[in-house]
Protein backbone atom coordinates (compact mmCIF):
# COMPACT_ATOMS: atom_id res chain seq x y z
CA UNK A 1 0.00 0.00 0.00
CA UNK A 2 1.22 3.30 -0.94
CA UNK A 3 0.60 6.93 -0.42
CA UNK A 4 2.78 10.25 -1.31
CA UNK A 5 4.23 12.36 1.15
CA UNK A 6 3.05 15.80 1.56
CA UNK A 7 1.20 16.78 4.84
CA UNK A 8 -0.59 14.10 6.32
CA UNK A 9 0.61 12.11 3.36
CA UNK A 10 3.03 9.10 4.54
CA UNK A 11 4.33 6.26 2.11
CA UNK A 12 3.30 3.03 3.72
CA UNK A 13 5.57 0.98 1.76
CA UNK A 14 8.64 -0.29 3.11
CA UNK A 15 10.99 1.39 0.74
CA UNK A 16 10.20 4.66 2.48
CA UNK A 17 9.29 3.77 5.49
CA UNK A 18 10.72 5.22 8.60
CA UNK A 19 9.92 4.52 12.63
CA UNK A 20 8.75 8.86 13.01
CA UNK A 21 6.51 8.03 9.77
CA UNK A 22 5.17 4.79 11.33
CA UNK A 23 4.28 6.67 14.68
CA UNK A 24 2.33 8.85 12.30
CA UNK A 25 0.38 6.57 10.84
CA UNK A 26 -0.84 5.06 14.13
CA UNK A 27 -1.45 8.23 15.05
CA UNK A 28 -4.02 8.64 12.19
CA UNK A 29 -4.95 5.17 12.37
CA UNK A 30 -5.39 5.80 16.19
CA UNK A 31 -7.54 8.91 15.57
CA UNK A 32 -9.86 6.85 13.33
CA UNK A 33 -10.39 3.08 14.96
CA UNK A 34 -11.08 2.08 18.27
CA UNK A 35 -9.30 -1.11 18.45
CA UNK A 36 -6.51 -2.09 15.94
CA UNK A 37 -5.13 -5.45 15.99
CA UNK A 38 -1.94 -5.28 15.13
CA UNK A 39 0.75 -8.33 13.37
CA UNK A 40 4.33 -8.49 12.04
CA UNK A 41 5.86 -10.66 10.11
CA UNK A 42 9.69 -12.20 10.72
CA UNK A 43 11.56 -9.16 8.64
CA UNK A 44 14.68 -8.03 11.19
CA UNK A 45 12.76 -4.71 10.86
CA UNK A 46 9.38 -5.68 11.52
CA UNK A 47 9.57 -5.13 15.28
CA UNK A 48 10.79 -1.65 15.69
CA UNK A 49 8.18 -0.19 13.16
CA UNK A 50 5.65 -2.31 15.24
CA UNK A 51 6.77 0.12 18.26
CA UNK A 52 6.67 2.94 16.37
CA UNK A 53 3.40 2.38 14.90
CA UNK A 54 1.30 1.01 18.38
CA UNK A 55 2.98 4.34 20.32
CA UNK A 56 1.29 6.51 17.82
CA UNK A 57 -1.94 4.35 18.27
CA UNK A 58 -2.37 4.64 21.57
CA UNK A 59 -1.22 8.42 21.75
CA UNK A 60 -4.00 8.94 19.57
CA UNK A 61 -6.76 7.25 22.80
CA UNK A 62 -6.77 3.84 20.44
CA UNK A 63 -6.25 0.41 22.06
CA UNK A 64 -4.47 -2.33 20.48
CA UNK A 65 -4.22 -6.42 20.52
CA UNK A 66 -0.52 -6.78 19.52
CA UNK A 67 -0.80 -10.48 18.08
CA UNK A 68 3.28 -10.74 17.57
CA UNK A 69 4.09 -12.49 14.39
CA UNK A 70 1.40 -13.91 12.68
CA UNK A 71 0.67 -14.42 8.85
CA UNK A 72 -1.85 -11.67 7.43
CA UNK A 73 -4.44 -14.43 6.78
CA UNK A 74 -4.26 -15.90 10.26
CA UNK A 75 -4.49 -12.35 12.20
CA UNK A 76 -7.49 -11.05 9.46
CA UNK A 77 -9.45 -14.70 10.36
CA UNK A 78 -8.54 -14.49 14.39
CA UNK A 79 -9.40 -11.00 14.97
CA UNK A 80 -11.65 -9.80 12.68
CA UNK A 81 -14.62 -9.76 14.90
CA UNK A 82 -12.59 -8.60 17.49
CA UNK A 83 -11.64 -4.87 16.46
CA UNK A 84 -12.29 -2.35 14.01
CA UNK A 85 -8.98 -2.57 11.89
CA UNK A 86 -6.36 -5.52 11.41
CA UNK A 87 -2.21 -4.21 10.55
CA UNK A 88 0.09 -5.86 9.08
CA UNK A 89 3.87 -4.88 9.16
CA UNK A 90 6.13 -6.17 7.25
CA UNK A 91 7.09 -7.56 3.78
CA UNK A 92 10.03 -5.58 2.55
CA UNK A 93 11.00 -5.95 -0.89
CA UNK A 94 14.22 -8.58 -2.09
CA UNK A 95 16.52 -5.68 -1.40
CA UNK A 96 15.64 -6.33 3.05
CA UNK A 97 14.39 -2.29 3.06
CA UNK A 98 12.47 -1.55 5.84
CA UNK A 99 9.24 -3.01 6.78
CA UNK A 100 6.15 -1.32 5.72
CA UNK A 101 2.58 -1.12 6.94
CA UNK A 102 -0.62 -2.60 5.11
CA UNK A 103 -3.64 -1.90 6.78
CA UNK A 104 -7.21 -4.40 6.38
CA UNK A 105 -11.06 -3.91 7.44
CA UNK A 106 -12.29 -6.68 10.11
CA UNK A 107 -13.61 -8.47 7.08
CA UNK A 108 -10.36 -9.15 5.21
CA UNK A 109 -10.73 -6.80 2.48
CA UNK A 110 -7.57 -4.81 2.12
CA UNK A 111 -7.97 -0.60 3.19
CA UNK A 112 -7.30 0.90 -0.70
CA UNK A 113 -4.88 3.34 -1.43
CA UNK A 114 -7.46 6.03 -1.43
CA UNK A 115 -9.10 5.43 1.71
CA UNK A 116 -5.76 5.53 2.84
CA UNK A 117 -4.92 8.82 1.87
CA UNK A 118 -7.99 10.59 3.32
CA UNK A 119 -7.05 8.76 6.50
CA UNK A 120 -3.91 10.17 6.40
CA UNK A 121 -5.04 13.61 5.51
CA UNK A 122 -7.99 13.68 8.04
CA UNK A 123 -7.99 16.43 10.55
CA UNK A 124 -5.83 16.72 13.30
CA UNK A 125 -7.36 16.14 16.64
CA UNK A 126 -6.54 16.89 20.19
CA UNK A 127 -4.45 14.04 21.53
CA UNK A 128 -5.78 12.95 25.34
CA UNK A 129 -4.18 13.26 28.37
CA UNK A 130 -2.20 10.72 29.99
CA UNK A 131 -5.35 9.02 31.97
CA UNK A 132 -6.95 8.74 28.51
CA UNK A 133 -3.72 6.88 25.92
CA UNK A 134 -4.96 3.80 25.07
CA UNK A 135 -3.51 -0.11 25.76
CA UNK A 136 -1.77 -2.55 24.44
CA UNK A 137 -2.58 -5.71 25.11
CA UNK A 138 -0.71 -8.78 23.88
CA UNK A 139 -2.58 -11.46 22.80
CA UNK A 140 -0.36 -14.39 21.57
CA UNK A 141 -3.39 -17.03 20.36
CA UNK A 142 -4.05 -15.85 16.49
CA UNK A 143 -2.45 -19.36 15.51
CA UNK A 144 -4.02 -21.52 17.88
CA UNK A 145 -7.29 -20.08 17.02
CA UNK A 146 -6.69 -19.98 13.31
CA UNK A 147 -5.76 -23.97 13.43
CA UNK A 148 -8.49 -24.82 16.17
CA UNK A 149 -11.10 -22.86 13.23
CA UNK A 150 -9.50 -24.69 10.33
CA UNK A 151 -10.08 -27.94 12.24
CA UNK A 152 -13.06 -27.76 12.89
CA UNK A 153 -14.05 -27.36 9.44
CA UNK A 154 -13.63 -31.03 8.58
CA UNK A 155 -11.67 -30.89 6.18
CA UNK A 156 -9.48 -34.25 5.89
CA UNK A 157 -6.60 -34.88 3.83
CA UNK A 158 -4.60 -38.00 2.99
CA UNK A 159 -1.66 -36.55 1.35
CA UNK A 160 1.87 -35.94 1.64
CA UNK A 161 3.59 -32.55 1.56
CA UNK A 162 6.78 -30.87 1.35
CA UNK A 163 5.97 -28.26 3.10
CA UNK A 164 8.45 -24.82 2.77
CA UNK A 165 7.57 -21.99 4.71
CA UNK A 166 10.63 -19.64 3.88
CA UNK A 167 11.26 -19.05 7.72
CA UNK A 168 7.93 -16.48 7.04
CA UNK A 169 5.02 -15.94 9.55
CA UNK A 170 3.54 -18.82 8.28
CA UNK A 171 6.55 -21.06 9.70
CA UNK A 172 3.93 -20.96 13.42
CA UNK A 173 1.14 -22.15 12.01
CA UNK A 174 1.16 -23.99 8.51
CA UNK A 175 2.91 -27.28 9.45
CA UNK A 176 0.61 -27.79 11.95
CA UNK A 177 -2.43 -26.61 10.78
CA UNK A 178 -1.58 -29.43 7.43
CA UNK A 179 -0.83 -31.90 10.28
CA UNK A 180 -3.87 -32.23 11.77
CA UNK A 181 -6.15 -31.95 8.72
CA UNK A 182 -4.51 -35.16 8.12
CA UNK A 183 -1.22 -34.55 6.05
CA UNK A 184 1.54 -35.92 6.27
CA UNK A 185 4.11 -33.22 6.13
CA UNK A 186 7.59 -32.35 5.95
CA UNK A 187 8.48 -29.41 6.92
CA UNK A 188 11.28 -26.93 5.72
CA UNK A 189 12.35 -23.17 6.94
CA UNK A 190 9.69 -23.55 9.48
CA UNK A 191 11.66 -21.55 11.81
CA UNK A 192 11.84 -17.87 12.39
CA UNK A 193 14.76 -15.41 14.68
CA UNK A 194 17.20 -15.26 11.90
CA UNK A 195 18.35 -11.54 11.08
CA UNK A 196 17.49 -12.00 7.21
CA UNK A 197 13.66 -10.91 6.12
CA UNK A 198 10.92 -13.65 4.80
CA UNK A 199 10.75 -14.17 1.36
CA UNK A 200 9.68 -11.60 -0.70
CA UNK A 201 5.69 -10.65 -1.47
CA UNK A 202 5.54 -12.48 -4.83
CA UNK A 203 6.38 -16.17 -5.13
CA UNK A 204 6.99 -18.54 -8.12
CA UNK A 205 9.07 -21.45 -9.89
CA UNK A 206 12.21 -20.31 -8.28
CA UNK A 207 11.03 -20.46 -4.73
CA UNK A 208 10.28 -23.88 -5.11
CA UNK A 209 13.86 -24.94 -6.20
CA UNK A 210 14.90 -26.02 -2.17
CA UNK A 211 12.12 -28.94 -2.22
CA UNK A 212 12.29 -30.10 -5.55
CA UNK A 213 14.88 -32.34 -4.58
CA UNK A 214 12.38 -33.53 -1.78
CA UNK A 215 9.71 -34.02 -3.86
CA UNK A 216 11.40 -35.83 -6.12
CA UNK A 217 12.69 -38.44 -3.59
CA UNK A 218 9.46 -38.66 -1.86
CA UNK A 219 6.92 -40.64 -3.97
CA UNK A 220 3.08 -39.44 -4.21
CA UNK A 221 4.46 -36.39 -2.29
CA UNK A 222 3.73 -32.70 -3.35
CA UNK A 223 6.11 -29.22 -2.84
CA UNK A 224 4.16 -26.50 -1.28
CA UNK A 225 5.38 -22.97 -0.30
CA UNK A 226 4.28 -19.56 0.84
CA UNK A 227 5.37 -15.89 0.15
CA UNK A 228 6.20 -13.72 3.18
CA UNK A 229 3.48 -13.32 4.64
CA UNK A 230 1.09 -16.09 3.64
CA UNK A 231 -1.24 -14.62 1.27
CA UNK A 232 0.28 -16.52 -1.86
CA UNK A 233 0.87 -20.08 -2.62
CA UNK A 234 3.12 -22.06 -4.84
CA UNK A 235 2.48 -25.86 -5.90
CA UNK A 236 4.87 -28.42 -6.93
CA UNK A 237 3.06 -31.99 -8.43
CA UNK A 238 4.19 -35.56 -7.70
CA UNK A 239 6.53 -35.57 -10.27
CA UNK A 240 8.28 -32.09 -9.26
CA UNK A 241 7.08 -30.04 -11.85
CA UNK A 242 6.25 -26.64 -10.98
CA UNK A 243 2.45 -25.88 -11.82
CA UNK A 244 1.96 -22.61 -13.37
CA UNK A 245 -0.46 -20.51 -11.44
CA UNK A 246 -2.87 -20.05 -14.03
CA UNK A 247 -3.06 -23.81 -13.94
CA UNK A 248 -3.40 -24.12 -10.04
CA UNK A 249 -6.28 -21.44 -10.47
CA UNK A 250 -8.07 -24.28 -12.66
CA UNK A 251 -6.87 -26.88 -10.71
CA UNK A 252 -8.47 -25.22 -7.48
CA UNK A 253 -11.84 -24.32 -9.35
CA UNK A 254 -12.70 -28.17 -10.40
CA UNK A 255 -12.06 -29.38 -6.78
CA UNK A 256 -14.10 -26.77 -4.71
CA UNK A 257 -16.56 -26.00 -7.46
CA UNK A 258 -17.66 -22.40 -6.45
CA UNK A 259 -21.05 -21.00 -7.34
CA UNK A 260 -19.77 -18.11 -8.08
CA UNK A 261 -16.45 -17.49 -9.08
CA UNK A 262 -14.30 -14.08 -9.61
CA UNK A 263 -11.31 -14.33 -11.69
CA UNK A 264 -9.09 -11.76 -13.26
CA UNK A 265 -10.41 -10.46 -16.70
CA UNK A 266 -7.28 -11.71 -18.33
CA UNK A 267 -7.22 -15.29 -17.28
CA UNK A 268 -6.50 -17.91 -20.01
CA UNK A 269 -9.17 -20.21 -21.31
CA UNK A 270 -8.07 -23.41 -18.97
CA UNK A 271 -9.27 -21.27 -15.95
CA UNK A 272 -12.93 -21.08 -17.63
CA UNK A 273 -12.77 -24.15 -18.74
CA UNK A 274 -12.11 -25.91 -15.04
CA UNK A 275 -14.92 -23.89 -14.01
CA UNK A 276 -17.15 -25.49 -16.26
CA UNK A 277 -16.05 -28.97 -16.06
CA UNK A 278 -17.28 -31.45 -13.90
CA UNK A 279 -16.82 -32.07 -10.45
CA UNK A 280 -13.42 -33.39 -8.80
CA UNK A 281 -15.32 -34.87 -5.84
CA UNK A 282 -16.74 -37.98 -5.76
CA UNK A 283 -19.01 -37.64 -2.70
CA UNK A 284 -20.80 -35.10 -4.29
CA UNK A 285 -24.28 -36.34 -4.82
CA UNK A 286 -25.40 -37.09 -8.88
CA UNK A 287 -27.59 -34.42 -10.64
CA UNK A 288 -26.53 -31.97 -8.16
CA UNK A 289 -28.36 -28.22 -9.55
CA UNK A 290 -26.06 -26.33 -11.17
CA UNK A 291 -28.29 -23.31 -12.23
CA UNK A 292 -27.27 -19.87 -11.23
CA UNK A 293 -23.31 -20.69 -11.34
CA UNK A 294 -21.29 -17.93 -12.23
CA UNK A 295 -18.31 -16.64 -13.32
CA UNK A 296 -17.28 -12.81 -13.03
CA UNK A 297 -14.41 -11.67 -14.88
CA UNK A 298 -12.82 -8.35 -13.31
CA UNK A 299 -9.23 -6.10 -13.37
CA UNK A 300 -6.53 -8.41 -11.95
CA UNK A 301 -6.06 -6.37 -9.15
CA UNK A 302 -6.96 -7.54 -5.42
CA UNK A 303 -9.14 -4.28 -4.93
CA UNK A 304 -11.02 -5.50 -7.77
CA UNK A 305 -11.37 -9.00 -6.58
CA UNK A 306 -12.39 -8.01 -3.47
CA UNK A 307 -15.25 -5.71 -4.48
CA UNK A 308 -16.15 -7.95 -7.05
CA UNK A 309 -16.41 -10.36 -4.30
CA UNK A 310 -18.63 -8.64 -2.15
CA UNK A 311 -20.81 -7.09 -4.92
CA UNK A 312 -21.77 -10.58 -6.70
CA UNK A 313 -22.12 -12.55 -2.84
CA UNK A 314 -19.21 -14.96 -4.67
CA UNK A 315 -17.86 -18.02 -2.50
CA UNK A 316 -14.63 -17.78 -4.25
CA UNK A 317 -11.72 -16.12 -5.96
CA UNK A 318 -8.76 -16.58 -7.27
CA UNK A 319 -5.12 -14.85 -9.11
CA UNK A 320 -2.84 -16.61 -11.64
CA UNK A 321 0.10 -15.45 -8.92
CA UNK A 322 -1.26 -17.88 -6.18
CA UNK A 323 -3.42 -16.00 -4.74
CA UNK A 324 -6.46 -17.33 -3.15
CA UNK A 325 -9.91 -15.71 -1.74
CA UNK A 326 -12.39 -17.90 0.54
CA UNK A 327 -15.15 -15.44 1.70
CA UNK A 328 -16.82 -17.38 4.05
CA UNK A 329 -13.56 -17.43 6.68
CA UNK A 330 -12.22 -13.77 5.39
CA UNK A 331 -11.92 -11.74 2.41
CA UNK A 332 -8.16 -11.73 3.05
CA UNK A 333 -5.75 -14.11 0.64
CA UNK A 334 -5.20 -16.94 2.70
CA UNK A 335 -2.43 -19.37 1.24
CA UNK A 336 -2.88 -21.89 3.98
CA UNK A 337 -6.35 -22.27 4.07
CA UNK A 338 -5.44 -22.95 0.38
CA UNK A 339 -2.95 -25.49 0.78
CA UNK A 340 -5.19 -27.43 2.75
CA UNK A 341 -7.50 -27.70 0.36
CA UNK A 342 -4.37 -28.54 -2.50
CA UNK A 343 -3.41 -31.16 0.47
CA UNK A 344 -6.91 -32.46 0.96
CA UNK A 345 -7.48 -33.13 -2.89
CA UNK A 346 -3.49 -34.66 -2.98
CA UNK A 347 -5.06 -37.62 -0.71
CA UNK A 348 -7.50 -38.56 -3.19
CA UNK A 349 -6.16 -37.92 -5.91
CA UNK A 350 -3.18 -37.49 -7.97
CA UNK A 351 -2.29 -33.41 -8.43
CA UNK A 352 -0.16 -34.63 -11.58
CA UNK A 353 -2.60 -37.25 -13.07
CA UNK A 354 -5.67 -33.97 -12.51
CA UNK A 355 -3.54 -31.52 -14.31
CA UNK A 356 -2.96 -34.08 -17.46
CA UNK A 357 -6.69 -34.17 -17.54
CA UNK A 358 -6.58 -29.94 -18.35
CA UNK A 359 -7.12 -29.20 -21.79
CA UNK A 360 -3.82 -28.11 -23.61
CA UNK A 361 -3.95 -24.64 -25.42
CA UNK A 362 -1.52 -23.47 -27.98
CA UNK A 363 -0.73 -19.93 -27.55
CA UNK A 364 0.57 -16.76 -29.76
CA UNK A 365 0.61 -12.73 -29.06
CA UNK A 366 1.54 -9.98 -31.23
CA UNK A 367 2.04 -6.22 -30.60
CA UNK A 368 0.77 -3.81 -32.48
CA UNK A 369 1.33 0.34 -32.71
CA UNK A 370 -0.84 2.22 -31.36
CA UNK A 371 -0.54 5.81 -30.90
CA UNK A 372 -4.72 6.93 -30.45
CA UNK A 373 -6.93 7.05 -27.92
CA UNK A 374 -8.07 3.96 -26.06
CA UNK A 375 -11.55 5.23 -25.21
CA UNK A 376 -11.57 6.22 -28.74
CA UNK A 377 -10.37 2.90 -29.98
CA UNK A 378 -12.55 1.09 -27.87
CA UNK A 379 -15.65 2.19 -29.76
CA UNK A 380 -14.10 1.67 -33.12
CA UNK A 381 -13.07 -1.68 -32.12
CA UNK A 382 -16.50 -2.79 -30.90
CA UNK A 383 -18.46 -1.22 -34.34
CA UNK A 384 -15.90 -3.17 -36.67
CA UNK A 385 -15.91 -6.77 -34.39
CA UNK A 386 -19.60 -7.34 -34.95
CA UNK A 387 -19.04 -7.57 -38.76
CA UNK A 388 -16.79 -11.13 -37.71
CA UNK A 389 -17.98 -14.33 -36.47
CA UNK A 390 -17.74 -13.89 -33.30
CA UNK A 391 -19.12 -15.37 -29.62
CA UNK A 392 -19.06 -13.19 -27.32
CA UNK A 393 -16.85 -9.99 -26.05
CA UNK A 394 -16.70 -8.74 -22.68
CA UNK A 395 -14.80 -5.61 -21.26
CA UNK A 396 -12.19 -4.96 -18.55
CA UNK A 397 -8.85 -4.54 -18.39
CA UNK A 398 -9.09 -5.00 -21.81
CA UNK A 399 -11.29 -6.34 -24.76
CA UNK A 400 -11.75 -10.31 -24.19
CA UNK A 401 -12.48 -11.41 -27.92
CA UNK A 402 -14.37 -15.09 -27.84
CA UNK A 403 -14.31 -17.07 -31.61
CA UNK A 404 -15.42 -20.25 -32.58
CA UNK A 405 -12.39 -21.84 -31.90
CA UNK A 406 -10.45 -19.50 -29.57
CA UNK A 407 -10.35 -16.39 -27.90
CA UNK A 408 -7.75 -13.69 -27.41
CA UNK A 409 -7.21 -10.68 -25.56
CA UNK A 410 -6.08 -7.20 -26.21
CA UNK A 411 -4.87 -4.58 -23.79
CA UNK A 412 -2.25 -1.71 -23.68
CA UNK A 413 1.16 -2.93 -23.57
CA UNK A 414 2.71 -2.68 -20.20
CA UNK A 415 6.06 -1.84 -21.14
CA UNK A 416 4.72 0.28 -24.31
CA UNK A 417 1.76 2.48 -23.48
CA UNK A 418 2.22 3.31 -26.99
CA UNK A 419 1.08 -0.62 -28.45
CA UNK A 420 -1.17 -2.62 -27.61
CA UNK A 421 -0.53 -6.65 -27.17
CA UNK A 422 -2.75 -9.13 -28.71
CA UNK A 423 -2.85 -12.43 -26.47
CA UNK A 424 -4.66 -15.05 -28.54
CA UNK A 425 -5.18 -19.42 -27.37
CA UNK A 426 -6.67 -21.91 -29.65
CA UNK A 427 -6.80 -25.70 -29.63
CA UNK A 428 -6.29 -25.43 -33.25
CA UNK A 429 -2.78 -24.32 -34.47
CA UNK A 430 -4.00 -23.11 -37.84
CA UNK A 431 -7.01 -21.38 -36.14
CA UNK A 432 -4.55 -19.76 -34.03
CA UNK A 433 -2.65 -18.06 -36.75
CA UNK A 434 -5.58 -16.76 -38.77
CA UNK A 435 -7.66 -15.60 -35.57
CA UNK A 436 -4.54 -13.56 -34.72
CA UNK A 437 -3.56 -12.20 -37.94
CA UNK A 438 -7.65 -11.05 -38.12
CA UNK A 439 -7.28 -9.51 -34.62
CA UNK A 440 -4.07 -7.23 -35.57
CA UNK A 441 -6.09 -6.15 -38.95
CA UNK A 442 -8.45 -4.97 -36.62
CA UNK A 443 -6.47 -2.95 -34.55
CA UNK A 444 -4.85 -1.41 -37.52
CA UNK A 445 -7.80 -0.79 -39.15
CA UNK A 446 -9.24 1.04 -35.89
CA UNK A 447 -6.48 3.90 -36.37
Amino acid sequence: MEGGESGHHTALNGTDMTPEKAQTVGLRLGSVFKTIAVGMDTSPSSPMIRNSLESGITAAGAHVIDAGITATPVICCAYGGMCDCIVCIGSPDSYGTVSGITAYYPDGSRISAESMREIMDGEDSNLPSYDGIGQISVDDSANETYIHGLTEEGLKSGGFAILDCGCGSTSLCAPRALSETGADIISLNAHIGEKRPPRSPGIGKADLANISDFVNASTGSIGLAYNGDGTKMALMDESGKFVTGERLLALMLRYIRPRVAVIPFGSPEVVEDAFWAPALDYDREPGEEEENRRVIRVDNSLEAVTTAVKDNNADFAGMTDGTFIFPKRSLCPDAVYASAIISCLAGQRSIRNILEELPSYYNMSAKVKFSGNLEMFGRRFIEKITDYDIREISIGDGWKVVMKNGIYFINQDSDDPKSLRINAESQDKVYLVSMLDQATDIIKSCE
